[in-house]
């Protein structure tokens, strides 16, 4: 009697230990959609290539992708994803390009923003995002710490 109280207490742990790797296998959906990726992407040249700070562009960028890459997408996924911002980087490219030859340089506002550039690339707010993309760009930080939102998150922001 009390040997199969045993046996029917081990079956119960076990099977308790198999529902919570399985509920921790469906945590682990291999996600499909790379929308908020490929925004922020295009974001980044707004945010910073278009007000003359190219690096930070280039920074971010790496650290959204090298983020992306940590994500549980599919490997199709994934492949679009790439696929996609090569497009957007030529289309954003040449925007910039048109851009600053109109203004004859860099603009001094962009339209849509509050600030002028220069207002904007000495927040406090933007300087704490450079910071990020510094320690990122030194080895101290990882993409995470620059994309603090999750793999599945709607909108991705640094």
């Amino acid at each position: 009697m009390i040997a199969n109280r045993k046996i029917r207490f081990c079956l119960l742990l076990l099977a308790g230990n198999a529902i919570g790797l399985a509920a921790a296998k469906a945590d682990e959906a291999i996600l499909e959609r790379t929308t908020a990726f490929e925004q922020a992407y295009a974001a980044s040249f707004y945010q910073f290539d278009a007000c003359g700070d190219e690096v930070a562009g280039r920074i971010s960028r790496k650290a959204l992708v090298d983020k992306l890459k940590q994500c549980p997408f599919s490997a199709a996924a994934k492949q679009r994803f790439q696929v996609r911002i090569t497009a957007q980087r030529q289309t954003s490219t040449r925007a910039l390009a048109t851009l600053i030859e109109e203004n004859g340089g860099q603009p001094v506002r962009l339209d849509g923003m509050t600030r002028t550039c220069r207002e904007q690339l000495e927040s406090p707010e933007y300087r704490q995002v450079r910071s990020r993309l510094d320690d990122y760009a030194a080895g101290r930080a990882e993409p995470d710490a620059v994309f603090v939102q999750p793999c599945d998150a709607a909108e991705i922001t640094p």
